[in-house]
């Protein structure tokens, strides 16, 4: 009997037999599912880190609420391709997603060229973040490929790491639009997009999904601080540029006496920061709470009075965006990706990278300002709302469905 009828049968004998197992109607429903659609695409998502890993950061967050998501609505069946790390298993089952782990932290490019070689004939896809150091898999698959791009580091690389590591990471970049150029790519931020249209052959093929987030995770807790409270949230990092901050905080103390300001992180440019803060005699005033939850965090973005992002260079900057739904506006470079996710004027203000005065009068301004604040606070808001992650998934399959 054709498929659909046998199908019809099916749920009606398991409907009105004396076995009603919501689990039996669910599988027929998956079954009739993937007759009328066809069956389920095989995506092969390959990252550094998968979301597991203890170094995982917005990158990952990003693919895997995405991804899991397409899986979950059983038109995708997807593997994510990382690098093995101490304590994890080489095969498991992240929420809807398959995570196989090879290879080690620093050779997982030359791993995966292997193993895409070996496998790539069993899916339908091959997606690649491109993040630092790019897999290249346009030179070795034929798969219909899709590559994700937060962002490039350029030349802000070497403030970030040795000169040794610096240059391989910025001569590897420096290879991508040669290899690149007739891809289909999927840019987090105009910003980043536009980095790609200046080496992309089809400008046509980029699109830009900007970072979600849990609107429903996210909300005023508390109560705004009394006293000015500024406050970073991230990586501790030299170039996310905290340091800038804790050197612009005694002129901001000559007109606020009362203000103070967290950062909130970890990373290997804490000590620094603390050492910093020593100097200029702002021990009472800088405070560094560590690595915190979401709960805490939640926290910190609702009693703040600003938020604070003095970064060279960001994908998108999702924490501004978290702080905007927990009713705090943010103060953040003018640089590629924070000016995405901060409307000038709207939802926060834009300030000229490193620049004292800028950042000051900008900050200045809002604080004494409290109705201006109050404004932006509500457009901050409503913006952010727009982020759920399900509209952002919906977005990704429909590029995914120009592919595959």
């Amino acid at each position: 009997m054709p498929d659909i009828f046998r199908l019809f049968v099916n749920f009606r004998s398991t409907w009105h037999g004396s076995n009603r197992s919501l689990k039996k109607i669910h599988a027929v429903y998956q079954e009739l599912y993937q007759i009328v659609t066809g069956p389920q695409k095989e995506i092969l998502l390959i990252n550094w880190r998968d979301i597991k890993n203890p170094e995982a950061g917005g990158a990952e967050v990003y693919y895997h609420e995405i991804f899991k998501r397409l899986a979950g609505n059983q038109m995708y069946r997807v593997t994510v391709l990382s690098h093995a790390w101490r304590g994890a298993a080489r095969t498991e089952q992240v929420d809807t997603t398959t995570v196989i782990r090879i290879g080690s932290k620093h050779l997982f490019n030359f791993s995966v060229f292997f193993w895409v070689r070996t496998h790539q004939a069993e899916y339908d896809c091959i997606i690649e973040d491109l993040n630092k150091v790019p897999f290249f898999t346009p030179l070795y698959t034929t798969r219909p490929r899709l590559h994700l791009v937060m962002h490039f580091f350029g030349a802000s690389i070497f403030k970030e790491t040795g000169f040794p590591m610096a240059f391989y990471i910025w001569f590897m970049e420096k290879l991508v639009p040669a290899a690149y150029k007739n891809e289909q790519f999927v840019a987090i931020s105009q910003s980043t997009g536009n980095e790609i249209r200046k080496f992309s052959k089809n400008p046509d093929r980029i699109d830009i999904i900007e970072p979600g987030i849990d609107t429903k995770a996210f909300y005023p807790s508390c109560k705004k601080s009394e006293s000015p409270l500024l406050v970073y949230i991230g990586r501790i990092k030299k170039y996310k540029n905290a340091q800038f901050m804790i050197r612009c905080l005694p002129a901001i103390r000559k007109e606020f006496p009362s203000a103070k300001l967290v950062i909130a992180g970890a990373g290997d440019y804490l000590s620094p920061l603390k050492n910093l803060a020593n100097r200029l005699g702002l021990n009472n005033a800088v405070d560094f709470p560590g690595f915190i939850s979401e709960t805490e965090k939640q926290d910190l973005l609702s009693s703040a009075t600003l938020k604070i992002n003095p970064s060279i260079k960001e994908g998108w900057g999702i924490t501004n965006v978290e702080a905007n739904l927990c009713g705090t506006i943010s103060i953040s470079s003018n640089v590629p990706g924070l000016c995405d996710s901060v409307k000038d004027g709207v939802t926060g203000l834009l300030f000229r990278y490193n620049d004292p005065d800028d950042f000051l009068e900008k900050v200045l301004r809002t604080l004494k300002n409290p109705s201006l604040r109050a404004e932006m606070e509500k457009s901050a808001t409503a913006w952010a709302k727009e982020f759920a992650w399900d509209g952002i998934a919906e977005r990704m399959n429909a590029v995914l469905k120009k592919i595959v």
